[in-house]
């Protein structure tokens, strides 16, 4: 198993990056609503975070598929170190604004888009494709595992001492995400900077055609942006839930926010066991986990069941999002494993950037808790996708692939 010695440094990578995107994002939405008292702001932290990613993703694509991808992950980590340090030097002196909060979530997000096309098409370009899906849950799990610990500590350090304090480990943390990207060595036999170079528009043209002719992965996108859509509107509205329908303090917040990512860690862990399980049906399985977890946070008022449903919901997205993933990655050619991505998150962030601010308003008029039971739809919808989908050649014939 070539290049098996650098997945440490592509754990750490994935592990620093999570903790200190979960960290802020906590800090950051809890700071926000206290400042405003208005989940309407909450949604436009979410849906205008993503419009600079979404309008960019495409070019992206391009860049990732024609540089270097190692070097595109470190300068996009290290972007992100700087973006904190502003935030933290506007706590220290006061400055800090809802404007300035959500132009920093804007550059996170957009460093973000930079960030996971690059390291995924590098960890495509290193691996062999038999090794992709546990490549991906493994490291899928130390990403999820950073979250947790990145939830966990920013509800609690914030409650306890400061998002002074806070902001300052994010830092930390996504310097330690450049470090250990800086140790992953490339496979320079697949290097696609050997590959004769066409101008960009040219790029972004044949990313359009070899989409269109492969709708199979057009069909994949509709699935796993439901997992993206709920995942992140679960996080991103859980303030207002803790505040409004539970009436508990921010520790709840960060622990609750804790359980989405503990059932994502036993999602990573357990990955290649459900592949080898559900097989074809491994998306419409995932989908029916994910509507159970939503039923119980929208419905129930205990605490019990509102972690257990918690839990599910980070089971199920997480499933979605990275055993799709890697089938995506196998479906496609070496060459375009930058633009698919690129299109992939352009079909997650669209999603999110257009259901945010209905979903806001859902919560101002109707409840936080009815944002939950309003994500039904989307997953029904895509239950139905999922029909269609496991009776796919190309879908059956790779998840049929014992990993």
């Amino acid at each position: 198993m070539r290049c098996i010695h650098h997945l440490k440094y592509i754990w750490s990578a994935f592990f620093f990056l999570e903790f200190g995107r979960y960290m802020y994002f906590i800090i950051i939405s809890w700071i926000l609503y206290e400042m405003t008292n208005d989940a309407l702001y909450t949604g436009a932290l979410v849906s205008v975070g993503f419009i600079p990613s979404l309008l960019i993703n495409l070019l992206f694509g391009v860049i990732v598929d024609r540089f270097n991808r190692r070097k595109l992950t470190f300068y996009a980590s290290l972007i992100s170190a700087m973006t904190v340090l502003i935030i933290w030097i506007l706590i220290l002196n006061e400055w800090l604004t809802p404007i300035s909060i959500i132009l920093s979530h804007m550059i996170i997000q957009l460093m973000g888009s930079l960030f996971r096309p690059a390291i995924q098409a590098l960890v495509a370009e290193i691996f062999d494709q038999k090794n992709l899906p546990r490549v991906f849950s493994q490291s899928g799990s130390a990403a999820i595992i950073g979250g947790l610990l990145g939830a966990s500590c920013g509800g609690l350090i914030v409650g306890v001492t400061s998002a002074f304090t806070a902001t300052s480990i994010v830092f930390t943390s996504f310097l330690l995400t450049s470090f250990a990207v800086q140790l992953i060595k490339e496979n320079s036999t697949n290097d696609n900077r050997n590959l004769v170079k066409n101008n960009i528009r040219t790029d972004l043209a044949d990313g359009f055609v070899y989409l269109r002719n492969n709708l199979f992965l057009l069909e994949l996108f509709s699935v796993m942006f439901v997992g993206q859509l709920v995942f992140h509107t679960s996080i991103a509205f859980l303030s207002v839930y803790v505040n409004e329908y539970l009436e508990k303090s921010v520790s709840v917040y960060g622990f609750l926010d804790a359980s989405i990512s503990i059932g994502g860690v036993i999602a990573g862990m357990l990955g290649a066991r459900w592949w080898n399980l559900n097989k074809r049906y491994l998306s419409i399985n995932s989908l029916l986990v994910i509507a159970s977890g939503l039923l119980l946070v929208g419905l129930s008022p205990y605490l019990v069941s509102v972690f257990l449903g918690a839990m599910l919901i980070g089971l199920g997205t997480t499933w979605i999002r990275v055993l799709l993933q890697s089938v995506q990655q196998i479906a496609t050619d070496k060459a375009y494993h930058g633009r698919m991505a690129s299109y992939r998150m352009i079909c997650n962030q669209g999603s999110v950037v257009i259901s945010a601010p209905i979903l806001g308003w859902v919560a101002n008029t109707y409840g936080a808790n009815m944002v939950y039971v309003t994500l039904l739809l989307p997953v029904g919808v895509a239950i139905l996708f999922s029909v269609r989908q496991q009776k796919n050649k190309k879908f059956i014939a790779i998840t049929e692939e014992s990993v």
